[in-house]
């Protein structure tokens, strides 16, 4: 039996050039499954580019209130 690295998961792709594969979530460290989620490091619930932007703030014209 080959000696492996125990520090080092392996690629779930089997391609040795691309290089390092994340195991845990950027943000909440949860451990990554999907290949996709592996490539980029974030989890599907916390990846920055699938949650919605903020909203843009909404300014009202109101009237002053009577006695100020």
């Amino acid at each position: 039996m080959a000696h492996t690295d125990r520090t080092r998961q392996p690629t779930l792709i089997d391609d040795p050039n691309t290089g390092y594969r994340h195991r845990y979530c950027r943000r909440c460290g949860r451990e990554l499954t999907a290949p996709n989620s592996r490539l980029t490091g974030w989890g599907p619930d916390c990846d920055p580019n699938r949650r919605p932007p903020a909203a843009a703030p909404h300014e009202v014209d109101q009237d002053t209130l009577p006695g100020t």
